[in-house]
């Protein structure tokens, strides 16, 4: 821990990211150019029905993938499909129509340009057994591809939620050794086809196997690297199913990280699974070694937390180090502690996935002013993808400031108040959610806020019942702000508190839900 102070358009447009880096939109696809070239676009044509990327080539101009060859029309450089639901066929396409029997249908897509200079594309997506039936698999999609570094690498993130709509079989071809299966059996999901020209290398997984020799072998990642040092990193994730995944591998090229090539997967309605994968495009050689570090570091990585205190009607000097040890025991967060908020830049908070306010300026609380610039770069930090956190008070604060208070959600304002600290009953308003889901919530003993200020567009989660109103009142809400996820809880009144349940399972489940974890 450091502790530190004792857009989306339908017409073509030009971003600039640096100088040797600038998003172009147009209505069907998202591309960076970079140096003059085009560096990768991800087609996004509801028409078309499955977003692709292609090109995608790395800094010095190799160019990755190929799209719709010969041997294999349906296949479009970097792309995700299902092969059988419910036994309906989604992945190959009749060569007269260009047409599947079940329909991938693109609903939506929003782009944005993060502080981070990454671009972010966000999808819905469903999928349904004809060109008019109802849908029986819904997703909700997420693509960031970063701006390539000073060595010209860039990554390439792809998460996704699936949501089943009725009763789903999720299938492939069998493999070889089951009923009717065959050689080329095992197939379903995230995929890279590359062009012709890719023969001039190959590829390599974990344990040194090489090209076919790794087909149908479980690896945390596959290593594709051409014959002029540029290198593909393919990796799995270990929160996904059936991870280490199989692989999918031949000289196509093409690979994939098969979740269902061992066997079909079996949702029932209302049951979710969730998928990420990240790529790694380098213009030089990554060797083995590297990619077991690249793959670790993503595996393990942990969410940066930067907890805004140091002014508060309450005692942050205590409750500040159990916030951190309590998201620190996760082993999914890295904390520091800013105690002087108002010297905070964009460059500083550029550095953080999540602001964490134990800060607030109520009562006699005399803290230095906020900056304009700096007030800027708070909301700017929130609006372009930053999560954002806040505990008990630390939202009594810019009364007339209506970002902050749209970003905080809920306050202590007009008719709050609060009576002895005591036991008092505790349920979740809704048990589907990512931070309440599977948490057990029944009691709480804490300091109960009845009537505060909550913001029109939070979503409460949790509610206590105070005995002075006879009222559940809001607890825990939480949002959006622009790209932003928000959260609040209003438990937490002391450090003893922040030690007990439910206080620290909501905590970490809602920071982990604003840094896009859950």
């Amino acid at each position: 821990m450091k502790v530190f102070g004792i857009f989306s358009c339908l017409v073509l447009a030009t971003v600039s990211l640096q100088a040797s880096a600038q998003v172009i939109e147009s209505e069907n696809a998202t591309s960076m150019e970079y140096n003059g070239s085009i560096l990768w676009t991800l087609n996004h044509d509801a028409a078309e029905g499955k977003p692709y990327i292609h090109p995608m080539a790395a800094t010095n101009g190799t160019q990755f993938t190929g799209l719709r060859p010969e041997d294999h029309p349906w296949h479009r450089g970097v792309w995700f499909s299902w092969k059988y639901i419910n036994g309906v066929n989604y992945w190959e396409e009749s060569r007269e129509t260009g047409l599947s029997q079940g329909r991938t249908r693109l609903l939506s897509t929003e782009r944005t340009v993060l502080a981070s200079q990454a671009v972010q594309i966000d999808q819905t997506l469903d999928y349904a057994p004809g060109a008019n039936a109802e849908a029986v698999l819904a997703e909700s999609r997420k693509v960031v591809l970063s701006a390539p570094d000073e060595a010209g690498v860039y990554t390439v993130d792809w998460s996704a939620e699936f949501r089943a709509l009725t009763d789903v079989k999720l299938d492939r071809t069998p493999i070889e050794g089951e009923p009717n299966g065959k050689s080329y059996g095992g197939y379903a999901g995230l995929s890279v086809r590359m062009n012709k020209n890719m023969h001039k290398g190959g590829f390599i997984n974990q344990s040194g196997l090489p090209d076919r020799e790794g087909h149908g072998k479980a690896s945390d990642w596959v290593l594709y690297k051409h014959e002029s040092g540029s290198s593909l990193l393919f990796m799995d994730h270990p929160d996904n199913l059936n991870y280490p995944a199989k692989w999918y591998v031949v000289r196509m090229p093409y690979y994939s990280p098969s979740l269902l090539f061992d066997a079909p997967l079996e949702l029932a309605a209302g049951e979710t699974l969730s998928l990420k994968y990240r790529m790694v495009v380098s213009p030089t050689a990554i060797s083995a070694e590297a990619a077991n570090a690249l793959s670790a570091a993503w595996a393990s990585k942990r969410a940066k937390v930067l907890i805004v205190t140091g002014a508060n009607n309450h005692n942050w000097k205590a409750s500040t180090p159990v916030i951190e040890k309590n998201l620190e025991a996760t082993g999914r967060f890295e904390v520091d502690v800013e105690l002087n908020p108002e010297t905070l830049t964009a460059a500083k908070l550029a550095q953080y996935d999540v602001l964490l306010s134990n800060w607030n300026a109520f009562g006699k609380n005399k803290p230095a002013p906020w900056p304009e610039a700096m007030k800027q770069a708070y909301v700017d930090f929130v609006r372009n993808g930053g999560g954002h956190v806040v505990v008990h008070a630390g939202s009594s604060s810019h009364y007339d400031w209506d970002d902050y208070h749209a970003i905080c959600l809920a306050t202590w304002r007009g008719r709050t108040g609060h009576g002895e600290q005591h036991e008092f009953p505790y349920r979740a308003t809704d048990t589907v959610h990512p931070i309440t889901e599977g948490l057990e919530l029944s009691k709480a003993t804490d300091e109960l806020w009845f009537r505060p200020m909550v913001h029109p567009n939070a979503t409460v989660l949790a509610e206590a019942y105070s005995k002075t109103t006879g009222n559940w009142e809001p607890s825990v809400v939480a949002g959006s702000f622009g790209e932003s996820r928000c959260f609040t809880i209003l438990l937490g009144h002391g450090d003893w508190h922040m030690t007990q349940e439910p206080f620290k399972g909501l905590l970490n489940a809602g920071t982990e839900w604003v840094a896009g974890m859950r």
